[in-house]
């Protein structure tokens, strides 16, 4: 029998926020041909861990990314999401089902980002008698030692009855089992503080097993499986789990992870040539990297913490506070024990600098750091790139008056503005490159990812351009077929069902439930924003729009954040 803290949680994505989550995590080719309605459902179903007071419940679920879209839904939902006649009902975004089979209703209280935990409050106590708190469960996994996994997975439905008063079963059921498998702990990888960060269990298990509950032979629970591939199995051990919820519990909300804004590897994967062309000198810098310690630091964001408190590219991090660092999945994990919002001590050498230095950094919090770490790159390239296009104007513009003065010829001025024209469009012609990757990492770092590091490397998930294009933008949409568009008034084009507050989108007048039929009046197809201006900040769009019925445009300028409509 699994411990009796192992409930199963059945989590219900329906209506707009179903929309959303299509719209941000499904196929970037998806186009709707059939609107959906309120009673319309993606159902995932998960084990749980009944936390602390009895009434908290921490689960790791496969689409958890919904609950950190930020989106506004319609003041009033769509007619299509409302359901015809009054028999159908409303099923709980959150059910709670215990081994009993008692059904109580959750609310979610917030996502963990840095172990992609969620944590659940039910209605009333899961559990008879008083809370065990972290009695149930242990902090202390060891090599060899036996796991068991416990997971509800689906199983055929029961034989009927003969007896008529027994309710038959009916095919709009789910009938669940929890199952269980066994494996051994084969690796268990501590943290710089040395408690474990990650358990690793040989049990050959499918992906619907993430979020299993691994307890050992005693039923102690011993942590949450976070993946499995390749026929290992990657547990969350309870340590981490204990920071996740407390972290969530203390925000009552969603808990981001430590960022720091900048990008490096171990020092001795970084070649030598990446050494020398950030300002070393070969014969010093060889003795780091025959060390095999510290994190070489490749690059700094503009205006994110590293680069607030003086980090530089080229700079080796050595040490936080009197901890050595061994490698870059080593410093990301110390960042991450120290949390949010504290201060960190850095111990760094400086090319040409015969002494350490010491270097004080804040972290801030983000969801995503890769992503962070990548806008702020954005952003600092697209800026640099405006100043160099404004560069080009005036120097042209200064050419054009040299050459309608009536004052005689002016060949050496013209000579020397000829001169800062080119280097002016050599210098727009990199930036526009550097752009280009920099707007690349962006949609890579799209999709979240709680595995990425505090450094801000990227994670094993991609985005997609499109999409990425849309997230610019500031909203989420979907592509609508002429079948379903036309049960909102239009032709075709895409539903927006996700608009960013603070947005260029909401800036420019957005909403939620407008269906975008024509950009500068070309019809919008599923794969059309592909051919929307790559920096919409400095574009001006016109968007045809059908909203609640009625056609009107709206003008997408985000640089002169005005709205116009009519």
């Amino acid at each position: 029998m699994p411990p009796r803290e192992v409930v199963t949680v059945v989590h219900r994505l329906s209506g707009w926020k179903l929309l959303a989550w299509l719209a941000a995590s499904g196929p970037p080719a998806l186009e709707l041909d059939e609107l959906p309605s309120l009673s319309d459902a993606h159902t995932n179903i998960v084990a749980g861990y009944i936390y602390g007071d009895g009434r908290s419940v921490v689960a790791r679920f496969p689409r958890a990314e919904v609950e950190l879209e930020s989106f506004t839904a319609p003041p009033t939902p769509p007619a299509f999401l409302t359901p015809t006649g009054n028999t159908w009902k409303a099923e709980p975004e959150y059910l709670l089902v215990t081994s009993e089979g008692k059904r109580i209703e959750a609310k979610f209280l917030g996502l963990d980002s840095s172990t992609g935990l969620a944590l659940l409050e039910a209605g009333e106590s899961l559990l008879s008698g008083a809370p065990t708190g972290d009695e149930g469960d242990t902090d202390d996994p060891t090599v060899g030692q036996r796991i068991r996994l416990y997971a509800p997975i689906s199983t055929s439905a029961p034989a009927p009855v003969a007896r008529a008063s027994t309710p038959q079963p009916d095919a709009g059921y789910i009938y669940l089992s929890i199952d269980q498998k066994e494996g051994l702990v084969t690796q268990v990888r501590p943290a710089p503080s040395g408690r474990p960060s990650r358990v690793v269990v040989n049990a050959r298990v499918s992906q619907e097993w993430v979020g299993a509950v691994a307890a050992n032979e005693l039923g102690e629970v011993v942590g949450i499986v976070s993946q499995s591939r390749d026929g290992e199995t990657q547990i969350v051990p309870m340590a981490a789990v204990h920071d996740a919820c407390d972290r969530v519990l203390k925000l009552r909300g969603n808990a981001p992870q430590p960022w720091l804004g900048a990008r490096g590897d171990a020092a001795s994967q970084a070649p030598l040539d990446a050494w020398v062309n950030l300002g070393w000198k070969p014969e010093v810098a060889l003795p780091h990297i025959e060390k095999r310690q510290g994190v070489f630091i490749t690059s700094v964001a503009p205006g994110t913490p590293a680069a607030l408190a003086g980090l530089q590219a080229g700079d080796l991090i050595a040490s936080v506070g009197q901890r050595d660092v061994r490698n870059a999945e080593d410093f990301s994990l110390t960042l991450r024990e120290a949390g949010v919002g504290s201060v960190v001590d850095l111990t760094v050498w400086r090319a040409l600098q015969e002494e350490p230095l010491k270097v004080s950094v804040e972290l801030k919090g983000a969801k995503n750091p890769a992503l962070a770490t990548a806008e702020a790159e954005e952003r600092a390239l697209h800026a640099s790139l405006l100043g160099s296009e404004r560069e080009i104007r005036e120097v042209r513009e200064a050419e054009v008056r040299l050459r309608e003065a009536s004052v005689g010829a002016r060949e050496t001025e013209l000579a020397l503005i000829g001169k800062r024209l080119v280097a002016a469009e050599q210098r727009a012609a990199r930036l526009r490159s550097q752009l280009q990757l920099a707007r690349a990492k962006v949609s890579a770092a799209l999709s979240f990812n709680v595995e990425t590091p505090a450094l801000g490397s990227q994670g094993p998930f991609t985005g997609i351009a499109a999409r990425m294009r849309l997230k610019m933008f500031g909203l989420n949409a979907i592509g609508l077929s002429p079948r379903s568009a036309a049960q909102l008034g239009a032709s075709a084009g895409l539903l927006v069902v996700a608009v960013q507050t603070e947005s260029p989108a909401a800036t420019s007048g957005l909403l939620a439930g407008d269906v975008i039929e024509t950009v500068n009046g070309a019809p919008v197809r599923r794969f059309g924003l592909r051919s929307l201006p790559p920096a919409p900040e400095t574009s001006t769009l016109v968007f045809g729009l059908v909203r609640g019925g009625r056609r009107l445009t709206v003008s997408f300028s985000p640089a002169a954040g005005s709205e116009q409509q009519r």
